[in-house]
């Protein structure tokens, strides 16, 4: 009774019904969607309870004695539950100590929704008891792909339906991980164990994210949320598919990598891991963590390392989200929130002061805060947030230049869905700086040149220091990788908006792609936006305002996207830009939307 509670309380179902339950009794005529709709959940129940979608595959215990335990298995999209025998037979290997049962359920049209969860668990469950397994038995679940998000809210909804669960390309929502203590740590609010696998040539949930979730789990998870019982464990060299067998689906083989590690291998990577969590799990409130998930969880961390330190030189308002406070210079003290982007603090305000090529010599210092680059306050001076520029000259000491920057980060439209497969850096960094002039000028150079000092693309030698950074910061293989078989990111001339604010703020940088005789390239180019210290609006003198590419994007380019061209499945191209992917997201989610009807799925039985 409770899966069918749980079923019928899925918000989408009752918002539908709802609404037809109120047209009815508003214009009896639309009776009839009422019904449809309730006509089609009793056939969703029937068709499970009934088998329509096909008998669980189950695989007995390999050992005869030994307490008894059940596995779970939860499909990825359009991936038959069959696929997971090899990496379930694995699991088993691993647990030879243990009576480990193993069902592998299918969801109707193979495609995992949250909804029917329940239901797809207790049919599981019935197959394991049918066939000898002691009722009552701990269960594991272990779900890959989209499978991943339907498990955890099962499981948080039901914590008494598992022992814990093991996500498989998959990873926790963010959902799970939105609190912060305040000390600003993340608050994990998840009742079980979580072992999350990630495969470093992902094409669907792309490594990038992960990063994320190792910072948000275990980096700076707050200590009473008990961060060991959720680690983050890289496979290097897998791929989507891999977690599963055989040739790639078309979904997936739409957007996979290509991987460099061995099926085989993988998979017996994931049986060893899957049996030290599952010891943890079994062992939870005694036994100290397994050595073997520990450092690979340690391991995994420091490959990690090169993604997590460009995204927080973005200074990525996914880890916590941007400060925003009503000051010109945001607080340095709220740990709660994120108040500036490294790079455009420490990088590229000095980039755009060219002290080094400047006539005399002065100091700088620079401040850089996190503000909505639209944001308008009548009530202070100045009513939008702009940068400053201050000057302390005493000769013969150089100059000290204090200066302030105003930075926005901005991320796709889709990043909201938190899926993994979009992009998760910001596709540009809008950033308020002063101009070259303003500098040169108060840094003690006379009657500096604005056609000299800002006429050039100011903006392209910052986003080609960004990618050189980037490529410093990667570990070595991937670095050799992607210069074997990655897509170069060429840095273009600026594009000059004219000064006018909502032209610039609304003109993003262009990711172009390029043929070239030597191959396929993404040319980069900044937006731009400057103006004079004569300008004729005293207030918008000297500025010098540019749309950047951040590192984050430039280490999701190198370790993911830049591969897609020649070491992908498919050779799809992925772009970034606030919409990016959007023929892919309208695909996907108009296939998705289809299979809530089920209706394909209830006339094909199995």
């Amino acid at each position: 009774m409770i899966n069918r509670l749980f079923w019928l309380g899925s918000p989408l179902v009752a918002a539908l019904l709802a609404l037809t339950l109120l047209l009815a009794w508003l214009f009896p005529p639309a009776a009839w969607w009422s019904g449809g709709l309730l006509l089609l959940m009793g056939l969703i129940l029937l068709a499970y309870r009934l088998g329509w979608n096909g008998e669980p595959l189950v695989l007995e215990p390999t050992e005869a004695t030994g307490p008894e335990l059940a596995v779970v298995f939860i499909q990825g999209e359009g991936i038959p539950p069959e696929r997971y025998r090899p990496v379930a037979e694995a699991i088993q290997r691993h647990c030879a100590s243990r009576r480990l049962w193993v069902a592998l359920p299918r969801f109707l049209g193979d495609s995992p929704i949250p909804r029917e969860t329940p239901l797809v668990v207790a049919q599981a469950r019935r197959a394991l008891e049918q066939r000898g397994m002691a009722a009552g038995s701990p269960c594991l679940f272990v779900a890959h792909s989209v499978g991943g998000i339907a498990i955890q809210k099962f499981l948080k909804a039901f914590p008494e339906q598992g022992i814990g669960q093991v996500l498989m390309g998959s990873f926790l929502g963010r959902w799970n991980l939105s609190g912060l203590d305040a000390q600003g740590r993340t608050l994990i609010d998840y009742p079980r164990p979580t072992l999350t696998l990630a495969g470093t040539l992902d094409g669907l949930a792309r490594i990038s994210r992960f990063a994320v979730a190792t910072w948000l789990q275990r980096i700076n998870a707050a200590p009473e949320t008990r961060p060991e019982r959720f680690p983050v464990v890289t496979l290097e060299g897998a791929s989507h598919m891999q977690f599963a067998s055989g040739e790639a689906v078309p979904y997936v083989k739409a957007f996979d990598l290509v991987p460099t590690a061995e099926t085989v291998a993988v998979h017996e990577r994931i049986g060893l891991l899957v049996a030290a969590f599952l010891n943890n799990c079994l062992n939870e409130a005694s036994a100290t963590p397994s050595p073997v998930l520990e450092d690979a969880a340690t391991e995994s961390a420091a490959w990690l390392a090169p993604l997590i330190a460009a995204l927080q030189m973005e200074g990525y308002n996914g880890f916590k989200p941007a400060c925003y406070d009503t000051a010109e210079t945001n607080s340095r003290t709220d740990p709660r929130c994120t108040p500036y982007s490294p790079w455009i603090q420490e990088h590229a305000n000095p980039l755009m002061a060219g002290e080094p090529e400047a006539p005399v010599r002065f100091g700088l210092t620079a401040l850089d805060s996190f503000h909505r680059s639209y944001t308008y306050n009548p009530f202070a001076t100045p009513p939008v947030h702009v940068p400053q520029i201050q000057a302390h000259c005493a000769p013969p000491t150089p100059c000290q230049v204090s200066v302030t920057s105003v930075t926005q980060a901005l991320y796709s439209l889709f990043t909201v869905l938190d899926t993994g497969f979009f992009p998760i850096a910001a596709f540009s960094l809008r950033s308020k700086l002063n101009s070259r002039q303003s500098f040169w000028s108060h840094g003690g150079v006379p009657d500096p040149d604005f056609t000299s000092t800002d006429g050039p693309s100011r903006a392209q030698p910052i986003n080609e220091a960004v990618f050189r950074w980037t490529l410093e910061q990667s570990d070595e293989h991937s670095r050799r990788r992607f210069e074997s078989l990655g897509q170069p990111m060429l840095m273009r001339s600026d594009t000059v908006r004219p000064a006018i604010g909502p032209l610039w703020i609304w003109s993003y940088p262009s990711y172009r792609y390029e043929q070239q005789p030597e191959g396929l390239v993404l040319g980069v180019s900044a937006t731009v936006m400057k103006t004079p210290l004569d300008s004729l609006i005293a207030a918008a003198r000297g500025f010098h305002y540019c749309q950047l590419l951040s590192p984050a994007a430039a280490m999701e380019w190198i370790y993911i996207d830049g591969l897609r061209n020649k070491a992908s499945l498919s050779g799809r191209l992925f772009i970034y830009g606030p919409v990016a992917g959007f023929d892919k997201a309208a695909a996907y989610l108009g296939r998705s939307l289809v299979n809530q009807t089920r209706t394909a799925s209830l006339l094909r039985r199995r």
